[in-house]
């Protein structure tokens, strides 16, 4: 039997991370903390909040 892992977390789901209030020098930070391998991570406008949102990609 052979065991086979990732080198990271991947989401199932898109996620979102609420980032309004975060200063705009600190993006590419949360850009890095919130990307996993295999998914996609970009800013999605919405009601007047930002949010980064990480999105698998197969």
């Amino acid at each position: 039997m052979s065991v086979s892992s990732d080198d990271g977390p991947r989401y199932a789901t898109a996620t979102r991370v609420d980032v309004t209030d975060c200063r705009t020098d600190r993006i590419a930070d949360r850009i890095r903390a919130n990307r996993v391998r295999g998914s996609e991570v970009h800013l999605e406008r919405r009601g007047g909040r930002a949010f980064l949102v990480t999105t698998p990609t197969t």
